[in-house]
């Protein structure tokens, strides 16, 4: 070999070493050299979207974007600054008007003093400043308002992450309106300091417009050219506020005005939109979205608000998360996680959201979620209005039946007779709401509420009609039957009734996405201890061995999809039908309860939780609320369990000073009162019949009480329970006198 072959190769083998040496981000772009750009436009709503997508960009890009219906669910009120902090925060805070807003470092306050002055001052030490770092002086006035809370605040943890990944946060643009500042954006992007390293808050994000509320409107260019400029890894933010400003402002305009204003503003955005997406870069997210809807909006009942997201290779679908497990509805607690998982940044413990994904079962189709966004809003609107008078006529036909038995259960006549069966069908009718309210999504209707209404109290009164001469424990037995199959059929394929149901949960309102509802999770409970007791009533003695087979198997079912974290997940429904079942399987079996009875239920109460506990953490899915609850145990978070409980213990006694269905069980344990003390003693007496029957109460009594001491909406729980109890019983108490030739031998 040649001396200058040996020569070239020599050279070739260190340059070789060197770049093997060099940095791998030299080489090849990293994940950590990504970049989020977060377009947060104040007021922005469904309504809004469904025009602004009919503009010629955004008809270009949207059907390139992920898209999904975000539900925010702050600690406080549901305003702008909460909504900032839950989504920066990942969790929940609550915000003080004492604390503020944000200003560039040598900005004036309203004292007088510059904002690096005023941090200087309530730090104690020297802030280390450039010309474009944004500080929020209250950040510590902040966060001692949120100590002591019933939850872990972790203010500004967003710019936490970033600082100590070396990413930069910055926050364009404001809402300054009327001579106030308004910096909103900032609570989502700052550090735990108060601290956020660039940006823009000043009056050059806008440009002077005496035609536009506020006299002025939004700088597109300089934004678009400032976020252009801007190449380092982080997150930026921008915050327009021309269309909240045009709501706020809406009751004082002439329409028309208001009309061309608006046309004005959705221009003004497409082009924005249309210049920024088409400047995107392959390592850039682009996500769009809003803290919080317009009052418009609010006032039709339309709380979601739209995310669309940009991003390489995630387009044309609708977004979900594990924290909704819904298709096209996420939660503002996974937008942290997202931006943290795209910039490559490890995600911090305790998080409560989960990184966003696209679902397999929709394709990019934005009409279809805005069809699918009506129905949630529809149903959330219907809600409060369906749901209270379906409690009130609850409370209506209790005390009417209670009342009738008191003092005209020995009447006869015509009008009597006539009037004893009026009520005895309204009695009976209501076994078949939680049934019909979980059919009726299956309709696919939008009709008014006292229409839905009117079609359930007639199906229910229809049940009543045809089961009205049946025997007691069959007619029980058929109605209790229908319902927990019901609503099992529905669990085990994905809860899509549930989900949609006026007695299921809500999106809108986030306080549950998947699984078994409260109220549902009473019905469950009821429903089968009742189903299992006329089971026992028609059976036993010649088929208990049957009856107990029966029995278990159906416990053991219904425990099963209650604890599942894909089924039910839900841990006060597994422990409340623990003691429910355990008590009613003790007293149909006719075992002693005793103190080896209580002992025995105690420790399978023990054996509940401590199975939780290994189903939750030994599952392959994302850590559900049940989840997390067990893991910080394991770990020994007690801090953070005891805040937990704190705030369920609080959300319960709430709802017991506020619910109707606190009403309902108190009528229900009147009447049940009345039952058991007059003198005649008619559960006494009803027991010498249908024994079985009585002693299945006895379970539901236990599983009522438990689930009102167990669950954050454990009222509700124990009304929906508890009336699979005093129904059949006040039904028996003012029946027809042939009702008591039925023999406790009768058989299926």
């Amino acid at each position: 070999m040649r001396p200058f072959s040996i020569r070239y190769m020599r050279l070739f083998l260190v340059a070789a070493m060197l770049c093997l040496c060099l940095p791998a981000g030299k080489l090849l772009a990293k994940p950590a050299d990504r970049q989020v750009i977060v377009l947060f436009i104040s007021g922005f709503s469904f309504t809004d979207l469904a025009k602004l997508k009919n503009y010629p960009h955004v008809d270009k890009w949207i059907s390139k974007s992920a898209i999904g219906a975000m539900t925010i669910r702050p600690a406080g009120a549901r305003n702008e600054e909460n909504a900032y902090l839950l989504l920066g925060s990942g969790g929940q805070a609550v915000y003080t008007e004492a604390s503020g807003t944000a200003y560039h470092a040598m900005e004036r306050m309203e004292s007088g003093e510059t904002a690096a002055e005023r941090m200087q001052r309530y730090r104690g030490d020297p802030v280390r400043l450039s010309e474009e770092t944004l500080l929020f002086p209250g950040i510590y006035r902040l966060q001692v308002e949120n100590e002591n809370k019933p939850f872990t605040a972790r203010i500004g943890l967003l710019g936490n992450m970033l600082s100590a990944n070396g990413m930069i946060a910055a926050v364009f643009g404001n809402s300054d309106a009327e001579g106030k500042k308004h910096r909103h954006a900032a609570l989502f992007a700052m550090d735990e300091r108060g601290i956020i390293p660039a940006g823009d808050l000043s009056s050059r994000t806008y440009l002077a417009d005496p035609s536009f509320p506020g006299g002025h409107r939004t700088d597109y260019a300089y934004l678009l050219e400032r976020m252009t400029q801007e190449r380092r890894s982080g997150v930026l933010v921008a915050e327009v506020s021309d269309l909240a400003r045009l709501y706020q402002a809406q009751s004082q305009m002439d329409s028309g005005h208001f009309q061309r204003q608006y046309n004005q503003v959705l221009t003004d955005l497409d082009q924005f939109l249309g210049n920024l997406l088409q400047t995107r870069k392959a390592n850039q997210m682009v996500i769009v979205t809003s803290a919080l809807v317009n009052e418009a909006a609010v006032k039709e009942k339309s709380l979601l608000t739209p995310l669309l997201l940009w991003q390489e290779g995630g387009a044309g679908t609708w977004l979900q998360s594990a924290t909704t497990r819904q298709a096209g509805v996420i939660s503002g607690l996974d937008l942290l996680p997202t931006l943290l998982h795209w910039l490559a940044v490890p995600l911090p413990q305790g998080l409560l959201g989960h990184p966003l994904t696209s679902s397999p079962r929709q394709a990019g189709n934005i009409e279809a979620l805005l069809t699918h966004v009506q129905e949630i809003d529809r149903v959330y609107e219907n809600r409060s209005p369906i749901m209270y008078t379906y409690v009130m006529l609850q409370i209506i036909i209790l005390v009417a039946a209670a009342l009738f038995w008191l003092w005209k259960k020995d009447e006869r006549g015509k009008a009597a007779e006539k009037l004893r069966r009026g009520i005895r069908l309204s009695l009976l009718s209501m076994l078949f709401y939680p049934l019909l309210f979980l059919l009726e999504p299956l309709l696919s209707w939008s009709v008014p509420p006292p229409v839905i209404l009117g079609v359930i109290i007639m199906f229910a009164l229809g049940g009543a009609l045809i089961v009205e001469s049946w025997r007691l424990p069959r007619m029980l037995m058929l109605v209790a039957g229908m319902t927990i199959g019901a609503v099992l059929i529905d669990g085990f394929t994905g809860a899509e009734a549930m989900q949609r149901s006026y007695l299921g949960y809500d999106p809108v309102i986030g306080a549950r996405f998947y699984g078994l509802g409260n109220e549902y999770e009473g019905v469950v409970v009821g429903a089968t201890i009742l189903f299992v007791s006329a089971l026992y009533q028609l059976r036993k003695p010649v088929g208990s061995v049957f009856c107990m087979t029966a029995a278990v198997m159906l416990f053991g079912l219904v425990l099963v999809y209650m604890g599942a974290p894909s089924l039910g997940a839900n841990a006060g429904g597994f422990l409340a039908a623990t003691v429910g079942f355990g008590v009613a399987g003790f007293r149909l079996q006719e075992w002693r309860v005793g103190k080896k009875g209580l002992l025995l239920i105690t420790g399978g109460l023990l054996a509940g939780v401590g199975a939780l506990i290994i189903i939750n953490l030994s599952s392959s899915q994302p850590l559900t609320h049940v989840g997390r609850v067990a893991n910080d145990m394991v770990q020994g978070n007690w801090d953070e369990v005891m805040k937990i409980v704190e705030r369920k213990l609080e959300m319960n006694w709430r709802l017991i000073r506020i619910s109707g269905w606190s009403k309902v069980f108190a009528v229900s344990l009147v009447v049940i009162g009345l039952l058991s003390l007059r003198t005649d003693r008619y559960l006494r007496n009803l027991s010498g019949e249908y024994p079985y029957l009585v002693k299945g109460f006895t379970g539901l009594i236990a599983g009522s009480l438990a689930g009102l001491l167990l669950n954050d909406s454990g009222i509700v729980t124990a009304a929906t329970s508890i009336i699979f109890f005093v129904v059949p019983a006040l039904s028996a108490a003012i029946g027809e006198p042939l009702d008591r030739e039925y023999s406790t031998n009768d058989t299926v």
